[in-house]
């Protein structure tokens, strides 16, 4: 992440040492974001804290998922 992030990244961190395996967040600039979270999953898993998983509220409720089967 950035430097002007910062904040953001001990959001990632916190959760990280803190145990917890859902992260949800509406940041899709520097959190949940396609381009970042490779990166930020690399590392994670790197310093053994694999388990975090980020995603927006949405993403975490399977919406994009209700919203096909809405359709058929």
């Amino acid at each position: 992440m950035p430097m002007k992030a910062a904040a953001d990244a001990v959001h990632v961190v916190a959760a990280a040492l803190g145990g917890v395996k859902y992260l949800l967040t509406l940041n899709c600039r520097h959190i949940a974001n396609a381009n970042e979270l490779p990166r930020i999953y690399e590392l994670l898993e790197r310093e053994g804290f694999g388990q975090l998983l980020i995603c927006t509220p949405a993403e975490f409720l399977g919406a994009h998922e209700h919203d096909d089967e809405s359709n058929t």
